[in-house]
């Protein structure tokens, strides 16, 4: 049980490793493509170390990755366990996910727009 809290953490952790990257290769900004690249790294070695499966399956980033494919690696590492991060639903009842920053309703200009990216 402790395992899974853990693993739950560290997909959290990724998801916003991933949207950090984001930030950063929309601002440009090195210094911080470079925290992340170190960040997942770290998250890397303990899921390594948690689920040795997944070892070999994923690659370690270099300091100098650039922000995207952090971002695309965070991504994929999540991904990985997003079936082990989500609780057994109840029968009849549908779980759905979202990308980040998509869905939800937004109000613009007196009319409401629900499920779609602008």
């Amino acid at each position: 049980m402790e395992r899974d809290r853990e693993l739950a953490k560290l997909i959290n952790v990724l998801r916003r490793i991933a949207r950090a990257a984001g930030h950063a290769a929309w601002s440009r900004d090195l210094d911080a493509a470079r925290f992340c690249a170190l960040q997942y790294n770290k998250v890397l070695a303990r899921v390594s170390e948690l689920e040795p499966a997944a070892a070999p399956l994923f690659a370690a980033l270099p300091e100098s990755a650039s922000a995207d494919v952090t971002k695309i690696a965070a991504h994929e590492l999540a991904s990985y366990f997003e079936d082990e991060a989500v609780a057994p639903s109840t029968p009849g009842v549908r779980v759905r996910f979202r990308a980040h920053g998509c869905g939800g309703r937004r109000v613009w200009g007196g009319r409401a727009r629900a499920g779609s990216c602008w």
